[in-house]
């Protein structure tokens, strides 16, 4: 799936090895050349990057 700057996601359970952020809801901020999002938790307010396949639409 194609993200674009403001869709809401939610990150993978099986992507991060953060507990924190397996299931995390958020809003992608940013995306660069090689298609790696940054990601805005809506719970915490923090941003981490992932690749568009750590990702499914929120």
């Amino acid at each position: 799936m194609a993200f674009k700057d403001g869709d809401v996601v939610v990150v993978r359970k099986d992507a991060v090895s953060d507990p924190h952020w397996e299931g995390a809801r958020g809003t992608v901020v940013e995306i660069i050349d090689n298609g790696q999002m940054r990601v805005r938790s809506d719970q915490t307010g923090d941003d981490r990057w992932f690749t568009p396949d750590q990702l499914a639409a929120g």
